[in-house]
């Protein structure tokens, strides 16, 4: 099975960001800024629901000079990276973030991406030895991370099949198995977050 590159955009920080008393205010600024992705896996926010968190990439454990609301220490996470992720770093220090081929690369930095790739499929794989260790600490290996990835293009694929329909109304055939493939997305969803409706 062939790669194809881990994510297509880079997140960016808001630089001028103001200053807010507590981090979880920050939470609808950084979602813009993580183009609605987690930051460690890139999975999609396909829900848009209480699946997200706040990270704080220098864990509050080792905090000496930072302050739980620094902008730039915050990363937009899913519940599965940022739970995996925990208070885990390499060292005692806030500034010493890799220590010989263990610790975290922001993932704000364009080299994060040189650390990953994925499947067709959507798997996440390493691409060197500090990639290995990031991969295990954030549990990238879960396959709720492929299939996000997979439901992601699903609906992409809906969203193009219902213009389709829109278009060809007339088409009675096509617009039922097209209204029963959205009710089987919405089901997985719903599995997938175990929403309750």
């Amino acid at each position: 099975m062939s790669k194809i590159p881990f994510r297509s955009k880079t997140p960016e920080r808001n630089p001028n960001q103001s200053k807010k008393a507590r981090y979880t205010a920050y939470f609808d600024q950084l979602k813009k800024d993580f183009n609605s992705r987690c930051g460690y896996c890139d999975s999609f926010d396909l829900r848009r629901t209480n699946d997200f968190e706040i990270d704080h990439f220098v864990p509050q454990r080792v905090f000496s000079k930072l302050k739980h609301n620094d902008y730039h220490n915050l990363v937009y996470s899913c519940k599965s990276c940022n739970r995996s992720k925990r208070g885990t770093w390499p060292s005692d220090d806030e500034t010493v973030a890799i220590v010989g081929n263990s610790g975290f690369v922001d993932p704000c930095l364009p080299e994060y991406n040189s650390h990953f790739s994925r499947y067709e499929n959507g798997e996440i794989d390493w691409e060197s030895d500090l990639g290995i260790w990031m991969y295990r600490e954030l549990s990238l290996f879960n396959p709720k991370h492929s299939i996000l990835w997979q439901l992601e293009k699903l609906m992409g694929a809906i969203e193009e099949a219902k213009t389709i329909v829109e278009k060809n109304s007339e088409n009675l055939k096509l617009n039922k198995g097209l209204s029963a493939l959205f009710l089987i997305q919405e089901n997985y969803l719903d599995k997938l977050f175990d929403v309750k409706r």
